[in-house]
């Protein structure tokens, strides 16, 4: 609950700030801002996913009061990255000329390009050499203490960025902000660490070999399926855009795509505690929690992730126009193509975080090899053949095969037969959306032009459309018999207005 109203607070406030954003910076500054946050990430890549095994080996020593392996783990972690960060600094320097003229940006934007970037990459190395006392909050559960620091320095986010942009200090004044405010929740999640962990100790004497190679030999695997994965999947579009078809189409590829990821992240809440508490059912060999937490966690996904990607995919005209006005065709385009990249993804996400908690990343990691080379080589061959869409099409056809890869070998190597679980998990809300989304779409093709002239009528009748398609929504699932009774507990416990949803269907 904490993380929901975290990761809403978050998207509302990145919904509300992008218009304003891309009208003070224009479509070539803000693309820029987009691969600025893409050149960091791959610089990430560095770390090999050491800072990937923190919550996972922090949670497991928890479990076992085993502080003092906690403080080698946060100790190794902190050393490390300080000792990188050098590192990517120094390559940071060297490189930034030569990406700036990869990227084909054009020559008036050069200085503030190399500016941003190598603060950008400066904060991150920061950032970094903190994530280990970070991940104590995120180890122990405490998503109520991570959520509130995060909504707390969003304030003098939004704040700064408004100060900034109106004071006429562009992409250079954006980044100033970002330093500022993320310097601050680093320094605030280390104090807090030490507070609600009183045996925590900062001794960067702890460093030990041996705790940096079991952070590394799970690490590279998650980094694999984590780090890599995601910018080979989503980003590297964005790189192939800038070079073939210009940086102000990675701006129309972003607002797309921003969308869609806000989208995915309101189902992804229901995964955010998983790795530290499936490692820690692993560690006392409770397998049948362990399966029901898997079972249960894929049903909840689903009926909360179809029915949003559903409304997303035919309504994303209206979206798009109501947040930013025309002009932005091949944004929806985005929106639309993803929208199914999305769904597969959310849909093997508990299996993926499941098998991050119990420590097997590899069954991940492979199909996340198979899902970047597919990726890659189809998304250069079609950028180049058919162009913007070319890039979304690889994306569809790598995630969609890889994706079947994992969940063969996951449920080969727990023992779950495949069809009878996506059967209980899955059918009952995918068939119903796909009835209830032809009959939206049908709806808007003939009737779409009476307001898509307007944005604020657009914006009424989307309201509108997502309620009546909810309402219908939840009474053909509560009509089905897809929750069963702890389902119906669950939700008669939790959330207020569901005990007489609950009451009315029995």
């Amino acid at each position: 609950m904490f993380n929901a109203l975290g990761r809403f607070w978050s998207i509302g406030i990145a919904l509300a700030l992008t218009p304003y954003v891309v009208g003070h910076l224009g479509v070539e500054r803000y693309g820029i801002w987009a691969l600025i946050g893409l050149v960091t990430g791959y610089f990430g890549l560095l770390d090999l996913g050491i800072g990937s095994s923190f919550v996972k080996y922090i949670a497991e020593h928890y479990a076992r009061k085993d502080y003092g392996e906690i403080n080698k783990v946060v100790n190794t972690g902190f050393v490390f990255y300080s000792v990188l960060a050098l590192l990517i600094v120094g390559v940071a320097f060297l490189t930034v000329n030569p990406l700036v003229r990869l990227f084909k940006i054009p020559h008036e934007l050069h200085s503030e390009a190399v500016f941003v970037f190598l603060l950008g990459i400066s904060v991150f190395c920061v950032s970094s050499a903190l994530s280990a006392f970070e991940a104590v909050q995120s180890a122990l559960q405490r998503m109520d203490i991570t959520n509130k620091v995060a909504i707390a320095c969003s304030i003098p986010m939004v704040i700064g960025t408004i100060l900034f942009l109106e004071g006429g200090y562009g992409l250079r004044g954006l980044m100033i902000n970002n330093a500022i405010v993320l310097v601050l929740s680093g320094i605030t999640n280390t104090i807090i660490a030490f507070r609600i962990l009183p045996q925590l100790r900062f001794n960067p004497l702890l460093l030990e070999r041996k705790t940096l190679g079991t952070l590394f030999k799970f690490g590279y695997k998650a980094w694999v399926c984590g780090k890599l994965e995601s910018l080979f999947l989503f980003q590297v579009g964005k790189l192939l855009l800038s070079r073939f078809l210009g940086v102000a189409s990675v701006t129309y590829y972003q607002l797309g795509s921003t969308i869609m990821s806000k989208a995915r992240e309101l189902p992804f809440i229901l995964v955010s505690a998983t790795v530290p508490a499936a490692s820690e059912l692993d560690a006392i060999q409770d397998k049948k929690r362990l399966y029901d937490l898997y079972s249960r966690g894929t049903k909840y996904i689903a009926l909360a992730g179809i029915p949003l990607m559903s409304l997303v995919f035919v309504t994303a005209p209206m979206t798009m126009f109501a947040w930013m006005g025309s002009g932005y065709g091949q944004s929806v385009l985005v929106m639309q193509m993803l929208t199914p990249c999305y769904l597969i993804n959310n849909l093997t996400g508990m299996g993926i975080t499941i098998a991050f908690g119990i420590g097997r990343p590899e069954l991940q990691m492979r199909a996340a090899i198979l899902e970047m080379i597919l990726n890659v080589s189809l998304s250069i061959i079609l950028v180049i053949k058919i162009g913007f869409i070319g890039v979304l099409v690889a994306t569809l056809v790598s995630l969609s095969l890889s994706s079947t890869w994992f969940v063969y070998m996951f449920h080969r190597h727990l023992g779950y037969p495949i069809l009878g679980f996506f059967r209980k998990t899955v059918s009952k809300p995918l068939v119903t959306c796909l009835v209830l989304a032809a009959a939206t779409g049908a709806i808007n093709h003939y009737a779409g032009n009476l307001f898509l002239g307007d944005r604020w009528k657009t914006l009424y009748a989307f309201v509108f459309e997502s309620l009546v398609f909810s309402i219908c929504y939840v009474f053909v699932i509560l009509r089905t018999g897809f929750l069963d009774e702890y389902d119906r507990g669950l939700l008669a416990k939790h959330i207020y207005f569901a005990r007489f949803l609950v009451k009315t269907n029995r």
